[in-house]
């Protein structure tokens, strides 16, 4: 991706004869009154630029956020959260109070994107691309847990991912997570809090079921899917009709990607998943397998991310009842 310099607000007006930002008022390269607030702030912005890489490089956070973080802590900042009035009010009884709004991104660059693979000859995973939506996934959500650990949060509640991608076959993708943080009282903080999609009230509703959010649970899979004569001579035909191999690359996808979830899920010990987003993406790649052999292949992804859940106890059996009152 290339970025254009504004050259717009780089130059101001001229200086003026006589004034102070003129050169008849001073000494050669002197800054006016309007140059030296906009030179101090290019170098405090890039100053600040520094210190958050270097912080999230070594898996920090930066020294502002965490002052920030402290403030709401001490209460002297007030707390922000995403919570409807009604999940605040049934989050109460439960001893659980917000703490404040957290949110963790990471804007990552994929050196070997799906739409290199164009033309491939066979259908299958994209193992690497696969990976690195992946990962800049977890770093998103592993720096929105920072912030709600610097707070002294037991959980993470309402965790939602948001992505901007210019396009499937840009290198660039920015995933930014946010979520509630909040606390139980009486209860001992843990090293790191427990991530959960479920909102206040539905988490309410867990609880009272007798099931306990341990954690989230992902799953990614980017599916290569290259197209047969046949598969292009049914695209062509005036006839109704499905398109088994594109139906199979669907299919092939989706499961693999709830497999990998599923390991995710496995490995907190959950006992269940509630997969709160699930999203399915078909990009067309056109290429040319020879001379007038034009196919249409595709590009598929899907990802899935749920709370995995603990039951502590067996719900209880509900038998509907048919009820009659003949007397009305």
């Amino acid at each position: 991706m290339w970025f254009r310099k504004d050259k717009s607000r780089d130059t101001g007006p001229p200086p003026q004869s006589g004034t102070s930002g003129g050169t008849s008022g001073g000494g050669a390269g002197e800054l006016g009154t309007s140059g030296r607030p906009r030179r101090l702030a290019v170098e405090d912005g890039a100053a600040r630029a520094r210190e958050t890489e270097a912080a999230l490089t070594s898996g920090r956070l930066p020294g502002r956020v965490l002052e920030r973080m402290e403030l709401e802590k001490k209460g002297d900042l007030p707390w922000t959260s995403d919570l409807s009035v009604n999940e605040w009010h049934l989050l109460r009884p439960f001893g659980f109070r917000p703490l404040g709004l957290v949110m963790g991104s990471s804007y990552y660059h994929i050196g070997f994107t799906a739409q290199n693979r164009a033309g491939m000859w066979y259908s299958g995973d994209v193992t690497d691309v696969e990976r690195a939506m992946l990962d800049v996934r977890r770093q998103a959500l592993q720096r929105m847990s920072m912030e709600a650990e610097a707070l002294g949060a037991n959980a993470v509640v309402g965790v939602r991912l948001e992505l901007k991608e210019p396009d499937y076959g840009s290198h660039e993708v920015e995933f930014t997570a946010f979520g509630t943080a909040v606390v139980l009282d009486g209860e001992p903080v843990p090293k790191s809090p427990v991530l959960c999609t479920v909102d206040g009230a539905s988490l309410v509703k867990l609880l009272r079921a007798g099931s306990i959010p341990i954690g989230l649970a992902l799953g990614v899979c980017v599916y290569y899917q290259a197209s047969s004569r046949q598969d292009m001579w049914q695209v062509r035909s005036w006839v109704n009709q499905e398109i088994p191999a594109y139906t199979d690359a669907v299919y092939q996808t989706r499961n693999r990607a709830v497999r990998n979830m599923w390991r995710e899920a496995s490995a907190l010990g959950a006992s269940g998943v509630l997969a709160h987003e699930t999203k399915l993406s078909v990009h067309d790649v056109e290429v040319e397998r020879g001379e007038g052999d034009d196919r249409l292949d595709h590009i598929v992804e899907f990802f899935t991310m749920g709370t995995a859940v603990h039951s502590t106890v067996v719900p209880a059996k509900f038998t509907p009842k048919l009820t009659i009152d003949a007397g009305k």
